[in-house]
């Protein structure tokens, strides 16, 4: 299960004041911070079949890496998004102009389900991202997790807005460690939890 709080960053809030925030420094552990410029395309059918049943499918590059990715059964409050995951990696000749979902197949039940959802219907590319990530990875003693802030654009049809986001993604340990870190930031900082993933956002420009 993937667990993360996301925010909104103000167009005011400079974001090297955030990763170097007396707190943040404190708890930040001593890998080095990473810059990854990433690529996303999120594929559905014509009619959005895999969203109507709350699926997300994406292929995203990383740098120099792809992944593919579902996600499913997810809720959001306050910022606080909670979704079932699973990643695989790809290699390049993987990933055509448009994927199929036979790319999946590893990935179990959920794969069957989505089968079940496009009864042979081709998929085509409905939202597509484009930003740099910023990340490091905190250690409280008692979590570990992974702040970041991502920058560049959304896109769906003719239309695009930017994004400008501020993730906490818990790796291991308590919800409660990065709501703790979340409302410390945000006392601090002009930061709005977000309940919209950016493909809800990128949904709302093609409907």
């Amino acid at each position: 299960m993937e667990i993360e709080l996301k925010y909104l960053i103000g167009e005011n809030t400079e974001i090297d004041r955030i990763f170097n925030d007396d707190f943040i420094q404190s708890i930040r552990d001593d890998k080095d911070e990473e810059m990854i410029r990433m690529h996303a395309v999120y594929y559905d059918t014509e009619d959005d079949a895999l969203a109507e049943h709350c699926i997300a499918l994406r292929i995203r590059r990383e740098n120099d890496y792809y992944i593919g990715t579902l996600k499913w059964d997810g809720t959001s409050e306050n910022g606080m998004h909670r979704r079932q995951e699973v990643n695989i990696p790809l290699n390049e000749e993987d990933v055509p102009a448009v994927p199929k979902a036979d790319i999946f197949q590893p990935c179990g039940e959920i794969y069957d389900e989505i089968c079940r959802i496009l009864k042979g219907r081709k998929l085509v590319p409905r939202v597509e991202m484009t930003f740099v990530r910023r990340q490091i990875r905190l250690d409280t003693g008692k979590s570990i997790c992974v702040l970041s802030a991502d920058q560049g654009e959304i896109r769906g049809g003719d239309r695009e807005i930017p994004v400008r986001e501020l993730e906490i993604e818990l790796l291991t340990g308590s919800e409660k460690e990065i709501m703790a870190i979340g409302d410390r930031l945000s006392a601090g900082y002009d930061l709005k939890p977000e309940d919209r993933s950016k493909l809800e956002r990128g949904f709302r420009l093609i409907r």
